[in-house]
């Protein structure tokens, strides 16, 4: 057992100076310039946002609107900035006053042990949200994995990867650097929000590479079953993310052809075979959407099975780097969680039909 330094260290620093990291850069140039595209709006039946209580905790509703609304929209610039003589330790970067995470853990005064390598050059390959959450894993990780590997060795916290993301890595052949901690003589970081062109070309690089592992599919659509798979407790007005009429759906769905795919028990590979091509994805939103984003067909559509009390459309920006077309339902609230009327499930899916090209 060892003491942070690092940690104790900062505190110092902070009684001199409070900088953040970006003002202790001593480079930074963009990688990707901003741009302005024009979107199409979302797919939904009328009255559907008659339904809409609330949104997720991260956004708000006057953002979603604008989300859902399409038109003119502005995308972030990819920049690059560099960082020197930065200290890892414990899943934290430490320079001066400054402190970034790279781990969900709580922040140690004591270590294992002190970590006394140095590299020249590394490349912050994570953030918060796609450590704590899959989806963003799929959706913003590897795409920031892929644009740090065109920068230096790629570092990420030490948190033991997921099967999936395993599989999904040695199929696009990637791979983090093993740096865990000690010494960062250039540390680059990026800021990688913007959907802009840069983010499109890596998309379409998933998206060809998942197409070599997965025959053109035949049917209409796959379900994504959410299950119970990251439903927790009741939020703080009693809601349950859970959609008690998922085995009604899925019945509904398989009966029309539907592939149905369970991320809990099916490996990537399967995944991938079985949403290869689909023209539609469907399912409770969710970390386990993004399984089926990269793989179903060109112009395809997604259809967001949205919580009244949780009305979070995030992926729309994703959808629309990719020209796939954005899709959702709002449900019902009901005893132990919500409901989608089979009626309103049936609507939804003559109107995406009758927008598919």
């Amino acid at each position: 057992m060892s003491v942070n330094v690092p940690m104790l260290r900062r505190y110092l620093w902070r009684l001199l100076a409070n900088k953040s990291y970006k003002e202790l850069c001593d480079k930074e140039w963009i990688i990707s310039p901003a741009c302005v595209t024009n979107t199409r709006p979302a797919l939904f039946l009328p009255g559907a946002l008659d339904n809409v209580t609330a949104s997720s905790a991260t956004s708000n509703l006057e953002l979603e609107m604008r989300r859902i609304k399409g038109g003119r929209t502005e995308h972030a610039a990819t920049i690059a900035r560099s960082l020197p003589d930065a200290l890892l330790y414990g899943g934290y970067i430490y320079k001066n006053a400054a402190k970034i995470a790279m781990s969900i853990q709580k922040e140690n005064l004591f270590l294992e042990k002190q970590m006394s390598k140095s590299i020249d050059t590394a490349v912050m390959s994570c953030g918060l949200t796609d450590i704590r959450f899959f989806g963003h894993w799929m959706t913003d990780g590897i795409p920031l994995l892929m644009a740090a590997r065109d920068l230096g060795p790629p570092i990420r916290n030490a948190e033991p990867l997921t099967g999936h993301q395993k599989e999904y890595l040695s199929m696009l052949q990637m791979s983090y650097d093993p740096f865990i901690g000690g010494r960062i003589r250039n540390l680059i970081m990026l800021e990688d929000y913007g959907q802009n062109d840069y983010k499109r070309e890596r998309y379409n690089r998933m998206r060809a590479c998942f197409k070599e592992f997965g025959p053109k599919s035949t049917y209409p659509g796959a379900l994504l079953l959410r299950g119970t798979s990251g439903i927790s407790t009741p939020d703080a007005n009693g809601n349950r993310r859970l959609l008690v009429n998922e085995d009604e759906i899925a019945a509904y769905l398989q009966s029309i052809g539907f592939k149905m795919i369970d991320s809990t028990k099916q490996s990537a590979k399967e995944i991938v075979e079985n949403t290869c091509g689909a023209r539609i994805v469907i399912g409770v939103e969710g970390s386990q959407i993004p399984h089926g984003l990269f793989t179903m067909a060109d112009h395809g559509t997604l259809i967001n099975i949205l919580p009244p009390f949780h009305f979070n459309n995030v992926l729309k920006g994703q959808t629309d780097c990719m020209d796939l077309n954005y899709a959702f339902t709002v449900g019902e609230v009901c005893e132990g969680g919500f409901r989608v009327p089979m009626d309103t499930l049936k609507k939804t899916l003559d109107l995406v039909s009758s927008n598919y090209p």
